[in-house]
């Protein structure tokens, strides 16, 4: 997709709605080659989704490898509202907590937005 277009699908009035829900569905390629798709917090911040998690996640030496990522923001509902995304992590390491996620409470936390 063009980046105008993505931007159009992400300004929609059900993009806006998912993207304010708190949990994603992270899909990434483990280290040992296998799928891996995992719930998380995450925040919309208006361009990127940043997620967080601590200094030791398993999914972090996967991520700097294979930057690869997919996200599912859906509803719990039938029928479901669904958000897929796909893109690149791009890690940040960040001392404290992260401004405006609660969710980040550990000392040491990392960050990653996915692009679209």
């Amino acid at each position: 997709m063009e980046t105008h277009e993505i931007t159009e699908v992400l300004n929609r009035p059900i993009s806006q709605e998912l993207l304010a829900r708190d949990v994603t569905r992270l899909a990434y390629v483990a280290k040992d080659g296998t799928p891996r798709n995992v719930p998380i917090a995450f925040a919309w911040n208006g361009s990127e989704i940043v997620m967080c998690t601590t200094k030791n996640a398993p999914k972090l030496p996967a991520l700097r490898e294979n930057p690869a990522v997919a996200l599912t923001i859906d509803t719990e509902v039938h029928p479901p509202k669904i958000l897929l995304i796909r893109g690149r992590a791009e890690l940040d390491f960040i001392d404290g907590i992260l401004s405006g996620r609660r969710r980040c409470v550990r000392s040491t936390t990392t960050a990653w937005s996915g692009s679209s």
